[in-house]
């Protein structure tokens, strides 16, 4: 499932940029969905395709000519020490950041990597394997610090949406919303046993619903719905694929996508969660007075 246009309006799209920019003055990555200057700077494509996808072809080269002169004007350099890139760091969700190797990245399950980010004066860059050797720090510590503020020093909006007998959360109002995964212990209600089912389908945002009754599968469908279509929609295209989040941070794939369907690929983990979910209560004896 690729977002927003067809292969080719791809190729197209392609082609006006490389137009653009001179096609000796960019290197062609991530099999067209991205492009590298001689600055080093990485600019990905699929934000602009589904941009693209809602206006006639005509406004095509006008439109790519703003965005590109727009994205040349972003410097893509980095501050020479760990001191001052530090505290920029972040992560993003990628289900193919283990594609490009111009980008530090680490697999979180099937299907999900994150990938470091840098903060800058008008949005973020990609980092690079060899930025984290030049300051001097390891890729634990660079992930650890990008993580942490991620999660705590980005603010975010979360809200509840209730469909039939489920109750679906959605984090939104922030460029890494869906990085929220990564750490979603916090947002769990204390009895919570079984953590949450959760899809991250676009970058700003995460949709998830607590794994707590029998009712978890309809809840499932009903993400998928939403999900798939943020997927599509964009901006920042990730995934449309659900995967399931333990208390203990573990996170896994429960259902792939295939096509335009979606395949559950959970193993006997989930299945015995749902199992305990499907069984009858026990029964409750009345205190027997003597």
């Amino acid at each position: 499932m690729m977002p927003s246009i067809s292969t080719t309006q791809h190729e197209q799209l392609l082609s006006i940029v490389l137009n653009h920019l001179g096609r000796d003055n960019v290197e062609v990555l991530e099999g067209g969905w991205a492009v590298r200057d001689r600055r080093g700077g990485v600019y990905g494509l699929v934000n602009l395709a589904q941009e693209l996808a809602a206006i006639p072809e005509g406004e095509w080269i006008e439109r790519i000519g703003e965005r590109l002169a727009m994205l040349g004007a972003i410097s893509p350099e980095f501050p020479p020490d760990y001191a001052q890139a530090g505290p920029n760091l972040r992560v993003r969700l990628s289900a193919d950041g283990s594609e490009p190797g111009w980008a530090a990245y680490r697999p979180i399950c099937d299907g999900l990597d994150e990938v470091l980010m840098m903060r800058n004066e008008v949005g973020c860059i990609t980092v690079s394997p060899s930025q984290i050797d030049s300051w001097g720090v390891s890729v634990d510590r660079a992930f650890k610090d990008a993580r942490q503020q991620t999660i705590w020093d980005e603010p975010r909006e979360r809200r509840i949406l209730a469909r039939g007998d489920s109750k679906i959360v959605w984090v939104r109002a922030n460029f890494f919303a869906s990085s929220v995964l990564l750490a979603l212990d916090h947002l769990l209600s204390r009895k919570n046993r079984f953590g949450a089912v959760a899809m991250a389908p676009c970058r700003d945002a995460l949709i998830y619903t607590e794994v707590t009754d029998e009712r978890i599968t309809a809840s499932v469908a009903g993400m998928i719905e939403i999900g798939s279509q943020w997927f599509v929609d964009g901006p920042g295209s990730i995934s449309p694929e659900v995967f399931w989040y333990q208390r203990d941070g573990t996170i896994s794939r429960l259902v792939k996508a295939v096509g335009r369907e979606f395949v559950p690929c959970w193993g006997p983990e989930f299945s015995n969660v749902l199992a305990q979910l499907e069984a009858p209560a026990p029964a409750r004896h009345p205190n027997k007075r003597r």
